[in-house]
């Protein structure tokens, strides 16, 4: 059983069952069968997911801010300001997907040269205590834009932080799969990390950072994004 405590009062702010290697092969496969309908939507399609997810923050961010607050013991003007930072990304990142992705043509002495972007697969997402909500939005939001699925796993420290975000996504009505939520510890990290993904997104400490840069040495199709 995973339980999550208010440093402060030492109150149960979450509890449930850590995934397993099962729990999470299936939630791994249902994200693969997710991502050929995802990419083949049209970019403003999700777009507009992504938007709706913005709207569900906004119209929770108070309650978001607070559980933050009990599950980090951090002040709670500082995890308003966290939440604010987490609306704010949904602006930058369909400008960032705006400018870098796409399909670019440019005329060139033997005819055109054409750049084209596609999305990379199923993203997996390891999430930190110290900004539960900020940091991995960071990670989820430009994945999910670019037309990847993801699945994401919080600190085991901050659960609650990841179930509010969870619904959140829940509110912006996705194709089932598109995201999905692993709720565990180190043994539910390695069973994703040892899956089938296409991309790692990590933010956390530089031993980590290290070791997963050592364990997919031998898998250069995977993207290793890690903010150590």
């Amino acid at each position: 059983m995973l339980r999550s405590l208010d440093p402060a009062t030492g109150e149960c702010v979450w509890q449930g069952e850590a995934a397993g290697e099962d729990a999470v092969a299936a939630v791994l496969l249902r994200a693969r069968r997710a991502f050929r309908d995802w990419a083949a939507l049209p970019l403003e399609a999700r777009v507009a997911a992504v938007l709706r997810y913005r709207d569900a923050l906004e119209a929770r961010k108070e309650t978001i801010a607070e559980v933050i607050a009990r599950e980090t013991g951090k002040p709670l003007w500082e995890c308003r300001a966290e939440l604010a930072s987490m609306i704010g990304k949904v602006g930058l990142s369909i400008a960032a997907q705006a400018e870098r992705a796409g399909e670019k043509r440019s005329d060139m002495p033997f005819g055109q040269a054409v750049l084209r972007h596609r999305p990379h697969g199923v993203m997996a997402v390891l999430g930190p205590f110290n900004f539960p909500g900020h940091l991995p939005n960071g990670h989820i939001v430009p994945a999910l834009l670019a037309g990847n699925t993801v699945v994401f796993k919080p600190s085991e420290m901050t659960p609650a932080t990841g179930a509010a975000m969870a619904d959140a996504w829940a509110a912006a009505d996705l194709p089932p799969g598109v995201f999905q939520i692993l709720q565990g510890g180190r043994e539910t990290g390695e069973a994703l990390v040892a899956g089938a993904i296409d991309g790692l997104l990590f933010t956390g400490s530089a031993g980590a950072g290290a070791h997963f840069r050592r364990v997919f040495a031998d898998r250069p199709d995977v993207i290793l994004a890690l903010e150590l």
